[in-house]
């Protein structure tokens, strides 16, 4: 039901529509009641699919700890919590280009690389990398625009999407290609840059310009909307999200 022929003007017809719903623990219902401020926001039904997508994630994707401690519930939870809150406006959420979370207590070296980072998404391994310590941290705060967990997740749905036909692909892709007209413009481009509201890493590249603008989009989605309305809208529909 995730290909092409379900959508509409390369947009999926329908994003929720499960045979049989999956559920979550109590636990894991209240550590992303107590995180995510866009779950409380959700409708009861709303918040039922998202239940139903969290245990999806946990089921099919491997976690694994890179130190002697465990992978522990929170973890888990919080980390399926970021992606599921990242896809929620696409019909495909399941996607192929990872299959393993691995999770390091704190900033590690990367073969991959020849760096150290505090997370990473590497397609070569399908691996998703975290630093335990800098991801909660993205949590600790909620308005800095800092989030390493939507920043890689970013990585990943950018990758998918731009190699992808699915709807929510197509409709990624649409939106994407104008957002970067517009950023890509020399004197769009210098606003952006003089506004310091993006910090300075995002104009790296186009994939770190879109997970930077995208961890503004949820991290502070009033400011962002008030100066940049267009680019806001913009990312609302490469996400088909609604604030």
């Amino acid at each position: 039901m995730d290909d092409i022929s379900i959508t509409v003007w390369q947009r999926p017809l329908f994003i929720h529509w499960y045979w049989s719903r999956k559920t979550i623990t109590p636990q894991e219902a209240q550590i992303i009641h107590n995180q995510f401020d866009f779950y409380r926001k959700l409708s009861p039904k709303h918040k039922a699919y998202f239940h139903h997508r969290l245990a999806s994630f946990t089921e099919k994707y491997a976690f694994i700890s890179r130190s002697e401690a465990p992978v522990t519930y929170e973890m888990q939870t919080l980390i399926a919590g970021t992606y599921v809150m990242l896809t929620f406006g696409m019909r495909r959420y399941l996607v192929d280009v990872f299959d393993k979370i691995l999770i390091y207590p704190e900033e590690y070296y990367s073969d991959y690389s020849e760096n150290y980072h505090k997370g990473e998404f590497n397609p070569r391994l399908k691996a998703v990398v975290f630093s335990w310590k800098h991801f909660t941290e993205g949590y600790q705060v909620e308005n800095d625009n800092l989030n390493l967990g939507i920043h890689e997740f970013s990585h990943v749905i950018h990758h998918h999407c731009l190699s992808s036909n699915d709807g929510s692909s197509l409709a990624f892709r649409k939106h994407y290609n104008k957002l970067r007209e517009q950023v890509n413009h020399p004197p769009n481009r210098q606003r952006l840059i003089d506004s310091d509201y993006f910090r300075i890493y995002a104009f790296t590249n186009q994939f770190e310009f879109i997970s930077v603008i995208i961890e503004h989009y949820f991290e502070t989605p009033s400011e962002f909307e008030r100066r940049f309305p267009e680019l806001f809208q913009l990312v609302s529909k490469m996400l088909n999200h609604k604030h």
